[in-house]
Protein backbone atom coordinates (compact mmCIF):
# COMPACT_ATOMS: atom_id res chain seq x y z
CA UNK A 1 0.00 0.00 0.00
CA UNK A 2 0.97 3.35 -0.71
CA UNK A 3 2.19 5.83 1.85
CA UNK A 4 0.74 9.22 1.81
CA UNK A 5 2.15 12.24 3.98
CA UNK A 6 1.19 15.94 3.65
CA UNK A 7 0.34 14.99 0.22
CA UNK A 8 3.11 13.26 -0.88
CA UNK A 9 2.56 9.42 -1.94
CA UNK A 10 5.27 7.56 -1.75
CA UNK A 11 6.05 4.10 -3.41
CA UNK A 12 8.37 1.19 -3.32
CA UNK A 13 8.25 0.26 -7.39
CA UNK A 14 9.81 -1.92 -9.96
CA UNK A 15 10.62 0.65 -13.15
CA UNK A 16 11.42 -0.02 -16.51
CA UNK A 17 12.90 2.25 -18.99
CA UNK A 18 11.88 2.35 -22.45
CA UNK A 19 14.37 1.95 -24.55
CA UNK A 20 15.87 3.54 -27.88
CA UNK A 21 16.53 1.11 -30.88
CA UNK A 22 16.74 1.93 -34.11
CA UNK A 23 13.84 0.98 -36.85
CA UNK A 24 15.96 -1.51 -38.71
CA UNK A 25 16.63 -3.36 -35.19
CA UNK A 26 12.74 -3.16 -34.45
CA UNK A 27 11.80 -4.52 -38.09
CA UNK A 28 14.25 -7.60 -38.29
CA UNK A 29 13.68 -8.59 -34.67
CA UNK A 30 10.30 -9.59 -33.70
CA UNK A 31 10.80 -9.46 -30.40
CA UNK A 32 11.28 -6.00 -30.24
CA UNK A 33 8.25 -5.07 -32.22
CA UNK A 34 7.17 -3.12 -29.28
CA UNK A 35 8.17 -1.90 -25.69
CA UNK A 36 7.59 -4.76 -23.25
CA UNK A 37 8.75 -5.29 -19.57
CA UNK A 38 12.18 -6.37 -19.29
CA UNK A 39 12.84 -8.20 -15.71
CA UNK A 40 16.75 -8.22 -16.91
CA UNK A 41 16.50 -4.28 -17.97
CA UNK A 42 14.51 -3.15 -14.78
CA UNK A 43 15.36 -1.14 -11.51
CA UNK A 44 13.87 -1.24 -7.62
CA UNK A 45 13.21 1.92 -6.13
CA UNK A 46 11.25 4.31 -4.54
CA UNK A 47 9.00 6.92 -6.24
CA UNK A 48 7.33 10.08 -4.26
CA UNK A 49 4.92 11.91 -6.25
CA UNK A 50 3.44 15.03 -4.85
CA UNK A 51 -0.65 14.60 -5.34
CA UNK A 52 -1.74 17.80 -4.30
CA UNK A 53 -3.97 20.14 -6.46
CA UNK A 54 -1.85 23.23 -6.43
CA UNK A 55 1.33 21.98 -7.22
CA UNK A 56 -0.10 19.58 -10.43
CA UNK A 57 1.86 20.66 -13.42
CA UNK A 58 -1.17 20.01 -15.56
CA UNK A 59 -4.11 17.87 -16.96
CA UNK A 60 -4.92 17.22 -20.78
CA UNK A 61 -8.11 15.25 -21.90
CA UNK A 62 -6.75 11.92 -20.14
CA UNK A 63 -3.64 12.46 -18.02
CA UNK A 64 -2.87 14.12 -15.16
CA UNK A 65 1.01 14.83 -14.65
CA UNK A 66 2.56 15.50 -11.46
CA UNK A 67 5.77 16.73 -9.82
CA UNK A 68 8.03 13.30 -8.33
CA UNK A 69 11.33 12.10 -7.33
CA UNK A 70 12.33 8.74 -8.10
CA UNK A 71 15.54 7.04 -6.35
CA UNK A 72 16.67 3.68 -8.01
CA UNK A 73 18.56 0.92 -6.29
CA UNK A 74 21.39 0.72 -7.61
CA UNK A 75 21.22 3.79 -9.63
CA UNK A 76 22.01 3.64 -13.21
CA UNK A 77 25.56 5.21 -14.41
CA UNK A 78 23.96 7.89 -16.25
CA UNK A 79 20.65 9.41 -17.41
CA UNK A 80 17.11 8.92 -16.19
CA UNK A 81 17.06 7.89 -12.32
CA UNK A 82 20.81 7.95 -12.14
CA UNK A 83 20.79 10.76 -9.08
CA UNK A 84 19.30 10.01 -5.60
CA UNK A 85 15.61 11.83 -5.53
CA UNK A 86 16.08 12.55 -9.07
CA UNK A 87 13.26 15.11 -9.93
CA UNK A 88 10.67 13.54 -12.75
CA UNK A 89 7.80 14.25 -13.82
CA UNK A 90 4.80 11.61 -13.16
CA UNK A 91 1.66 10.75 -15.41
CA UNK A 92 -1.23 8.51 -14.82
CA UNK A 93 -4.51 7.99 -16.85
CA UNK A 94 -8.05 9.80 -15.09
CA UNK A 95 -11.18 10.01 -15.67
CA UNK A 96 -13.79 12.22 -14.65
CA UNK A 97 -16.23 11.37 -11.41
CA UNK A 98 -19.08 14.11 -11.61
CA UNK A 99 -21.80 14.00 -9.01
CA UNK A 100 -24.97 11.57 -9.49
CA UNK A 101 -27.01 12.42 -12.28
CA UNK A 102 -24.58 15.43 -13.58
CA UNK A 103 -22.58 15.35 -16.55
CA UNK A 104 -20.54 18.24 -16.61
CA UNK A 105 -19.26 20.98 -14.18
CA UNK A 106 -16.77 20.31 -11.57
CA UNK A 107 -15.38 16.71 -11.00
CA UNK A 108 -13.45 14.28 -8.85
CA UNK A 109 -10.13 12.56 -10.58
CA UNK A 110 -10.48 9.06 -10.86
CA UNK A 111 -8.40 6.70 -11.26
CA UNK A 112 -8.81 3.10 -13.75
CA UNK A 113 -8.40 -0.10 -12.05
CA UNK A 114 -4.79 -1.68 -13.11
CA UNK A 115 -6.10 -4.03 -15.45
CA UNK A 116 -7.16 -1.08 -17.62
CA UNK A 117 -4.57 1.53 -16.26
CA UNK A 118 -1.37 -0.89 -17.76
CA UNK A 119 -2.69 -1.12 -21.30
CA UNK A 120 -3.42 2.91 -21.68
CA UNK A 121 0.21 3.16 -20.13
CA UNK A 122 1.84 0.40 -22.53
CA UNK A 123 0.01 2.72 -25.24
CA UNK A 124 1.56 5.61 -24.12
CA UNK A 125 5.27 4.11 -23.98
CA UNK A 126 5.27 2.46 -27.37
CA UNK A 127 4.35 5.81 -29.16
CA UNK A 128 7.31 6.88 -27.32
CA UNK A 129 9.17 4.05 -28.23
CA UNK A 130 8.53 4.26 -31.70
CA UNK A 131 8.46 7.98 -32.15
CA UNK A 132 12.12 8.01 -30.43
CA UNK A 133 13.20 5.40 -33.32
CA UNK A 134 11.30 7.44 -36.42
CA UNK A 135 13.46 10.89 -35.05
CA UNK A 136 16.74 8.53 -34.93
CA UNK A 137 15.87 7.64 -38.68
CA UNK A 138 15.21 10.81 -39.93
CA UNK A 139 18.70 12.00 -38.27
CA UNK A 140 20.55 9.28 -39.84
CA UNK A 141 19.28 10.63 -43.14
CA UNK A 142 20.23 13.70 -42.75
CA UNK A 143 23.67 13.00 -41.32
CA UNK A 144 24.22 10.42 -44.21
CA UNK A 145 23.33 13.14 -46.89
CA UNK A 146 25.69 16.14 -45.56
CA UNK A 147 28.67 13.88 -45.63
CA UNK A 148 28.49 13.89 -49.42
CA UNK A 149 27.31 17.49 -49.66
CA UNK A 150 27.77 21.33 -49.14
CA UNK A 151 27.30 22.41 -45.48
CA UNK A 152 23.66 23.55 -45.05
CA UNK A 153 22.84 27.06 -45.05
CA UNK A 154 21.80 27.10 -41.26
CA UNK A 155 22.76 24.82 -38.45
CA UNK A 156 20.41 21.45 -38.04
CA UNK A 157 18.71 21.35 -34.83
CA UNK A 158 19.64 18.50 -32.64
CA UNK A 159 16.17 17.34 -30.36
CA UNK A 160 15.05 14.38 -28.60
CA UNK A 161 12.58 13.02 -27.14
CA UNK A 162 12.51 12.69 -22.98
CA UNK A 163 13.55 9.87 -21.37
CA UNK A 164 11.01 7.96 -19.87
CA UNK A 165 9.72 4.64 -18.56
CA UNK A 166 6.85 2.66 -16.38
CA UNK A 167 6.93 2.11 -12.90
CA UNK A 168 4.98 -0.59 -11.08
CA UNK A 169 3.58 0.04 -7.72
CA UNK A 170 3.36 -3.21 -5.73
CA UNK A 171 0.74 -3.95 -2.94
CA UNK A 172 3.51 -4.63 -0.37
CA UNK A 173 2.85 -7.95 2.36
CA UNK A 174 0.49 -10.55 1.88
CA UNK A 175 -2.81 -10.25 0.21
CA UNK A 176 -6.20 -12.29 0.75
CA UNK A 177 -7.58 -13.67 -2.08
CA UNK A 178 -11.55 -13.51 -2.74
CA UNK A 179 -11.85 -17.25 -3.04
CA UNK A 180 -9.82 -20.09 -2.44
CA UNK A 181 -7.78 -20.99 -5.26
CA UNK A 182 -7.73 -17.29 -6.79
CA UNK A 183 -5.31 -14.71 -7.64
CA UNK A 184 -4.98 -11.81 -6.66
CA UNK A 185 -2.87 -9.17 -8.86
CA UNK A 186 0.03 -7.96 -7.01
CA UNK A 187 0.02 -4.32 -8.70
CA UNK A 188 -1.04 -1.74 -7.24
CA UNK A 189 -0.64 0.99 -9.85
CA UNK A 190 0.69 2.11 -12.66
CA UNK A 191 2.75 5.40 -13.67
CA UNK A 192 4.40 6.66 -16.81
CA UNK A 193 7.56 8.74 -15.43
CA UNK A 194 9.43 11.06 -17.56
CA UNK A 195 12.21 13.66 -17.64
CA UNK A 196 11.59 17.03 -16.49
CA UNK A 197 12.12 20.03 -19.18
CA UNK A 198 13.49 22.55 -17.45
CA UNK A 199 10.83 25.21 -18.09
CA UNK A 200 7.77 26.64 -17.72
CA UNK A 201 4.27 27.47 -19.53
CA UNK A 202 5.20 30.35 -20.99
CA UNK A 203 8.40 28.36 -22.81
CA UNK A 204 6.24 25.03 -23.34
CA UNK A 205 5.35 25.44 -27.50
CA UNK A 206 3.04 23.73 -29.46
CA UNK A 207 4.42 23.09 -33.21
CA UNK A 208 2.25 21.08 -35.44
CA UNK A 209 -1.23 19.82 -34.68
CA UNK A 210 -1.78 15.67 -34.93
CA UNK A 211 -4.22 16.95 -37.65
CA UNK A 212 -1.88 19.06 -40.00
CA UNK A 213 1.32 18.93 -41.35
CA UNK A 214 1.85 23.07 -41.68
CA UNK A 215 3.35 24.67 -38.89
CA UNK A 216 0.90 26.10 -36.06
CA UNK A 217 3.97 29.22 -35.20
CA UNK A 218 4.03 31.91 -37.65
CA UNK A 219 6.62 33.18 -39.52
CA UNK A 220 7.66 35.71 -37.03
CA UNK A 221 7.22 33.81 -34.03
CA UNK A 222 10.03 31.93 -31.69
CA UNK A 223 10.54 28.60 -32.51
CA UNK A 224 9.07 28.75 -35.96
CA UNK A 225 12.27 27.55 -37.83
CA UNK A 226 12.08 24.51 -35.37
CA UNK A 227 8.01 24.20 -36.39
CA UNK A 228 9.37 24.04 -40.21
CA UNK A 229 12.01 21.56 -39.43
CA UNK A 230 9.78 19.30 -37.55
CA UNK A 231 7.52 19.46 -40.56
CA UNK A 232 11.09 18.63 -42.37
CA UNK A 233 10.87 15.47 -40.43
CA UNK A 234 7.26 14.27 -41.02
CA UNK A 235 8.04 14.44 -45.04
CA UNK A 236 11.07 12.33 -44.51
CA UNK A 237 9.66 10.03 -42.24
CA UNK A 238 6.96 9.66 -44.50
CA UNK A 239 8.71 8.99 -47.69
CA UNK A 240 11.29 6.82 -45.73
CA UNK A 241 8.60 4.24 -44.15
CA UNK A 242 6.75 4.42 -47.59
CA UNK A 243 3.82 6.45 -46.27
CA UNK A 244 3.34 4.19 -42.87
CA UNK A 245 4.24 6.54 -40.19
CA UNK A 246 5.36 10.13 -39.33
CA UNK A 247 5.77 11.69 -36.09
CA UNK A 248 2.75 13.60 -35.48
CA UNK A 249 1.87 16.42 -32.69
CA UNK A 250 5.41 17.75 -31.71
CA UNK A 251 5.65 19.76 -28.38
CA UNK A 252 8.28 20.64 -26.36
CA UNK A 253 10.89 23.44 -25.45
Amino acid sequence: MACVVFEKQNETIHFYPIPKRLLTEILQNEDYRSFTLDAAESWVGQLTVDISQDNIIGMGGFKTAHPGWLTLTPPPISGFGSVSRHEIVVKRPFHQVYPHGVSQGPFKIGRFPVADELPKLFKEANVLYWASSLLQLTYDFIDHRLASSCPPPSPIPRVRFVEAGLALAFVQGPTAASKPGSRTCPIRACYLLEELIDGGDDAFLKFIHNTDANPLLDELDDGYDLAVFFSFTQHVQYVKTGGLAFISDYQGM
